[in-house]
């Protein structure tokens, strides 16, 4: 089975023994070093000496981070989705200016590459029980956390089953897509809620 996005895995590697609290504050400077500051729009901007240097440097240090977390290259399937996001708008900034439009959407989406990879990163490395510890967070804050890659993980599960029930060779209109993504989402949408429901029964008895 695949790796799901932003889902922890076991490891021996140096990502994982690194301290849980360092690496989620370093994260979050990463994102806003890579985000920071009103991004370029025409081609003439963005390859400049200093765009070119700062997005190489982003997608360089997420690669380190890959290769210090073990280098599993399953995860980086959990990415595809930063690809098709970044190809649509890429698609809807050429539709006014081609050129610009092409260069813009190409720096958003290895921009966007960057930071979701160092994410993956570290969030396969680092268990939300570490981070709770790490960062000495309230038991909402840390539940909350907690549900982020749960969501993802049983998005995944959900997309696996519904594409095993529908043939593969099978045609489908744009509104039967839309009718299974919408099925999609309601049945996630109850899945969450019942895994909070349990959540929340658990802690009461605790307390």
């Amino acid at each position: 089975m695949e790796l799901s996005l932003f889902c922890y895995r076991r490891g021996n590697s140096i990502l994982h023994k690194a301290n849980a609290g360092a690496k989620i504050i370093f994260l979050f400077a990463f994102s806003f070093f890579v985000f920071w500051g009103k991004a370029p729009e025409r081609a003439s901007e963005i390859f400049t000496k200093t765009i070119i240097i700062r997005t190489a440097a982003a997608f360089f240090t997420s690669a380190i981070l890959f290769l210090l977390a073990g280098a599993n290259f399953k995860s980086l399937k959990a990415l595809r989705f930063v690809l098709f996001i970044g190809i649509f708008f890429t698609i809807l900034k050429m539709i006014g200016s081609p050129i610009d439009g092409l260069a813009s959407g190409l720096l958003y989406t290895i921009r966007f590459f960057a930071s979701a990879w160092a994410a993956q990163t570290i969030y396969e490395t680092t268990s939300m029980v570490q981070i709770q510890e790490a960062l000495r967070l309230p038991l909402v804050v840390s539940l909350a956390l907690n549900f982020l890659p749960q969501i993802f993980f049983e998005w995944e599960k959900i997309n696996l089953a519904a594409r095993a029930r529908i043939p593969s060779k099978a045609k489908k209109s744009f509104a039967k897509n839309f009718y299974i993504k919408l099925y999609e989402l309601q049945t996630l949408l109850f899945v969450m809620i019942e895994k909070a429901e349990r959540v929340r029964k658990a802690v009461s008895n605790r307390q």
